[in-house]
C-alpha cells in the first residue's frame, strides 16, 4: 500500500470526524499498518491537511483543526515524529534575520513581551517561542521539540485548540516562560528545518533548488507566516510564483507576486504589519544573486 493510500484512508476518516461524533469515528487500529508506508506518509501528512485546514471558513476552524491534528496524532502514533530531516543550510543568515525579526522582533522585545506563551488571535493556536503555534502541533510533536522545557507536558496540551478556544488556556499557562536561548534553539533545530522541508515542497522542489538562497529565504519566511497552502483565491500569489515564476528562477516576478499579496490585508488592522513584513520578503527576493 503506498503513502498516498495510508494519508488518503487517514484523511477521508479525519473529515468524516467532522460530522460523527467522537463515538462513532472508526479506530485507529482498524487502519492499514503498513509501516514502511507510514513512515513515508509521515513527512506528508502536513501538506494533505493544510489545504483543509486553510480552505475552511473561519467559523469552523475550531473544528476542523482538531481533527486534523488527531490524523497527524494517528500516523505519529505508528511512526513517531523525527525533530529535523530536512537539510536547510541554503538558508540566509538575512532570511533567518528576517524570520525572527517579524515573529518577535529582537531578544531584548522577546525578554519583554514573548517568554510566556501568547494567543495572536485569529485562526491561532497557543503560540511560543520564535513563532510557534501549539495548535497546529501535535502532542507527540511538541513534547519531541521542547523535551528541554519543564512546562512542555503542559504545552501539550495546546495540541489541536485554536482560535477563540486558545485564548482561556493563555492564562493558563501565564507562569510558563521559555527562554530566548532555548527558543532559538527549537527554531533552529525545529521549526526552519520543517517550514524549509515545507515551502520546498509547495513551490516544487527543482525551481525552488535553483533559486538563490535570500529568494529561498523569502519564500521560507511566507510559508513560517502563511502557511503552504495552494487552494483558494487568496493563494492566487503563491500559485503564480510556483506556476510562473519559478520555472525561470525570475526573482523580479517573485517579489512582485509577493507584493501583490498586501491586497488581502488592506482596510484591516494586519495591513502594516503584513505589508510590511511582504515588502521586506520581496525586497530579500529581487535582492538576492
Amino acid at each position: 500500500m503506498s503513502a498516498r493510500v495510508v494519508v488518503s484512508v487517514l484523511l477521508v476518516w479525519a473529515l468524516a470526524a467532522c460530522s460523527l461524533g467522537a463515538a462513532e469515528a472508526a479506530p485507529v487500529e482498524e487502519f492499514p499498518r503498513a509501516a514502511g508506508a507510514v513512515a513515508e506518509a509521515r513527512t506528508d501528512v502536513a501538506e494533505v491537511a493544510a489545504p483543509v485546514v486553510r480552505a475552511v471558513q473561519a467559523s469552523t476552524t475550531a473544528v476542523v483543526v482538531p481533527v486534523v491534528v488527531a490524523l497527524q496524532e494517528a500516523v505519529q502514533g505508528l511512526v513517531p515524529p523525527e525533530r529535523g530531516t530536512d537539510a536547510w543550510p541554503a538558508l540566509s543568515p538575512a532570511a533567518v534575520a528576517l524570520i525572527v525579526r517579524w515573529e518577535v522582533g529582537s531578544q531584548a522585545l522577546y525578554t519583554r513581551r514573548y517568554q510566556s506563551p501568547i494567543w495572536p488571535g485569529g485562526a491561532s493556536g497557543v503560540t511560543w517561542g520564535i513563532g510557534y503555534d501549539g495548535g497546529h502541533q501535535t502532542r507527540q510533536q511538541i513534547l519531541l521539540d521542547w523535551t528541554a522545557l519543564a512546562a512542555v507536558e503542559r504545552l501539550q496540551a495546546t495540541a489541536g485548540i485554536t482560535g477563540q478556544a486558545a485564548q482561556p488556556m493563555v492564562r493558563r499557562l501565564g507562569d510558563v516562560r521559555v527562554p530566548f536561548g532555548l527558543a532559538s534553539d527549537v527554531f533552529a533545530a525545529a521549526s526552519l528545518p520543517r517550514y524549509h522541508a515545507s515551502a520546498r515542497r509547495a513551490f516544487g522542489v527543482g525551481g525552488f533548488d535553483a533559486l538563490p538562497a535570500d529568494a529561498k529565504g523569502a519564500l521560507v519566511s511566507l510559508v513560517y507566516n502563511r502557511g503552504a497552502s495552494m487552494t483558494g483565491p487568496a493563494r492566487a500569489e503563491m500559485r503564480a510564483i510556483r506556476d510562473v515564476c519559478l520555472p525561470g528562477s525570475d526573482l523580479r516576478c517573485i517579489a512582485a507576486e509577493i507584493r501583490q499579496m498586501c491586497r488581502l490585508w488592506r482596510g484591516t488592522n494586519l495591513e502594516a504589519g503584513l505589508c510590511g513584513r511582504r515588502e521586506d520578503e520581496a525586497g530579500l527576493a529581487e535582492r538576492a544573486r
